[in-house]
């Protein structure tokens, strides 16, 4: 069994990250979910493309945005994975996808991610999320 890495508290932090990241971005609360990432942050999606620091992220939260056709999405990250090295940490997740409208909830799709995470000011933050999508 590998051994667990980083303090209960940093742990914690980065679980709820994770999970910060899907609330902030399915209920539309962009500027929040640009602040999961690091002022240079990276978000690499197969689909979107790239976009590195936070102009670029507000940018991409606009197209995204506008792709959900009036109406909304989840992620749903479930195996949440990582090894902290003192300030940084690399991890993994996977990704399940919902297009939500009018009520109903139509599954997309199932991927994950890859991330590197860096704690600055005492907050872990994201400085690379890779999509990546099953199949692809």
């Amino acid at each position: 069994m590998p051994k667990i890495t980083g303090t209960f508290e940093d742990r914690e932090e980065i679980r709820e990250l994770y999970a910060r990241y899907a609330i902030f971005v399915d209920s539309s609360r962009f500027d929040d979910w640009i602040n999961c990432f690091t002022p240079d942050g990276v978000f690499e999606s197969p689909v979107m493309g790239t976009f590195r620091g936070h102009e670029e992220l507000r940018r991409f939260t606009g197209q995204y945005h506008a792709s959900w056709d009036g109406g909304g999405v989840r992620h749903m990250m479930v195996n949440v994975s990582f090894d902290i090295a003192g300030e940084t940490a690399k991890g993994t997740c996977a990704l399940i996808y919902f297009k939500v409208h009018d009520g109903k909830s139509e599954y997309l799709l199932t991927g994950g991610y890859h991330d590197t995470l860096r704690k600055e000011k005492g907050e872990w933050r994201f400085t690379h999320r890779r999509v990546y999508i099953d199949g692809r």
